[in-house]
């Protein structure tokens, strides 16, 4: 009798699942030189040890380090991405409610590890130009994904002319803020709380047309 194709055994990974977990293993092995290390002391031979893998498989799946760091560059975007979404959607009373708890949200996030790593890959791109390519083509992305998420968290205020850009204003004021904090933590957090009220009064004119208009 002709043996059958018999489904793979529950809990063993095909050969493309295992690949693509040593890859994730070592992009988010890079995250964690970036954080803890440093763009300077991130090295391919750091980055196997941490991920637990050796300098010839990492090798297999990056050329070397540029390769590895573009490559993590949109890894850590995707990283961030979650760590935003992890909140899950607003469910506050009204809309100004809902734009603060937004605020605060994005604030705790710029506090964290992936912020971190980016900004370790945005000062590096100054002198890198691969890296650099790299992160310019995600920023020209930057402003499709911020009108989508817009359209989500914003259905009310989306459409109203000039809130995309008190959006622009309103991240660049936290990333500053957010940056600050490298150097003096309690400076940061002692400015938030005015910084995060200029922003909602940026958006008063927005939240009182949509409150208007429900």
């Amino acid at each position: 009798m002709t043996p059958s194709l018999a489904a793979p055994e529950r809990g063993r990974r095909t050969q493309a699942q295992r690949r693509e977990a040593t890859r994730t293993a070592l992009l988010d092995a890079s995250i964690d030189c970036l954080v803890e290390e440093g763009y300077a002391n991130t090295t391919t031979r750091r980055i196997a040890e941490r991920a637990g893998v050796t300098p010839g498989a990492l090798h297999h799946h990056f050329a070397g380090k540029a390769e590895l760091l573009s490559a993590a560059v949109r890894h850590v975007g995707k990283r961030f991405r979650q760590e935003m979404l992890a909140h899950g959607p607003p469910d506050a009373p009204s809309i100004q409610a809902r734009c603060e708890q937004l605020l605060d949200q994005t604030w705790e996030v710029h506090r964290g590890p992936f912020f971190q790593a980016s900004m370790e890959l945005w000062v590096a791109a100054r002198t890198d130009g691969e890296l650099r390519a790299t992160l310019a083509e995600l920023q020209h992305e930057a402003p499709h994904l911020n009108a989508v998420a817009a359209r989500i968290v914003y259905p009310e205020m989306a459409d109203q002319p000039g809130f995309a850009q008190v959006i622009d204003t309103g991240l660049a004021a936290i990333r500053g803020l957010a940056q600050l904090a490298f150097v003096d933590e309690a400076e940061a957090d002692a400015a938030w709380p005015g910084v995060r009220a200029h922003i909602i009064g940026l958006s008063a004119e927005y939240i009182a047309n949509a409150e208007a208009s429900r």
